[in-house]
């Protein structure tokens, strides 16, 4: 029942992302001229999302679905982790700026900051607000409010969070061959995919320190999007940024894995 579970759930956050994107694909890799809708792109974040509703759904039931949203989107954390969530892409942001201005020699133009030409005509919090929702609530509901909390049932956090990220990565595949920032990845594409690993172990701190809820991870999420993701990132920024969460996973990774180890030798003491 679990295995089955756990593949139906990538299967149907697959098939809904996949089925959104292969018609941009196609139009792209091809000339086709399919029709698509507005953002479409952006849409696709929930598959994730409806992934997770319809797997709890249909494997748990409405009582379950009920349970799971309760939890997902709870707010009886300890609001330090709110804090964190907040705090830990401000911080970033004010890195990238000032190794903007180290390495190229200038500040970044304050007036783009965060924007990009993805969302044409969008001021900053309207760009903050569309990553939150999408790439932030689309996903973060499903790999961290579902996905996560199912295999650390039988793995460890550490082990768990490394699983996400395979998983992760492989989702964004049809995008690498009609979406602009992954075609013009080349080679960055193994730094990109070790960011996003090491990624997947901090968000899964985060995710385990506010009792599984989203809330805090689809912040972080959104935040980070918005200066890595912006037009003026790409020179420097987004790779700074993305250097600090590789530093921050490493750390907490080798703390995890000393936990396991504590906890391993608490067991034995016992017996």
């Amino acid at each position: 029942m679990k295995n089955r579970k756990l593949v139906l759930y990538i299967l149907l956050s697959y098939g809904i992302t996949w089925i959104l994107w292969i018609p941009l694909l196609i139009n792209y890799q091809w000339g086709a001229n399919l029709k698509i809708l507005p953002a479409q792109f952006y849409l696709a974040s929930f598959g994730p999302l409806l992934g997770a509703v319809l797997t709890t759904l249909f494997c748990d039931g409405f009582k379950g679905l009920k349970m799971w949203f309760s939890r997902t989107y709870s707010l009886t954390f300890s609001k330090k982790w709110l804090a964190i969530a907040i705090l830990m892409p401000i911080c970033y942001g004010i890195i990238g700026v000032v190794a903007h201005r180290v390495i190229t020699g200038i500040w970044p133009d304050w007036s783009q900051f965060g924007l990009t030409q993805k969302l044409p005509g969008f001021n900053l919090w309207q760009t903050a607000l569309v990553w939150i929702t999408t790439f932030g609530l689309g996903e973060e509901s499903g790999w961290r409010g579902f996905l996560l909390p199912e295999l650390n049932k039988r793995f460890s956090l550490r082990i768990s969070s490394l699983i996400v990220a395979g998983i992760w990565i492989l989702w964004h595949l049809p995008a690498f061959w009609f979406n602009e920032t992954y075609l013009n990845m080349g080679p960055g594409i193994l730094g990109w995919a070790i960011s996003l690993s090491f990624g997947s172990v901090l968000l899964a701190w985060l995710s385990k320190g506010s009792r599984f809820s989203v809330i805090p991870v689809l912040i972080w999420h959104g935040g980070f999007d918005l200066i890595t993701a912006s037009d003026q990132a790409a020179e420097v920024m987004a790779m700074v940024c993305s250097m600090l969460v590789i530093l921050q996973g490493i750390y907490l990774i080798r703390n995890m894995a000393r936990s396991e180890v504590k906890e391993k030798d608490q067991v034995k003491k016992t017996k």
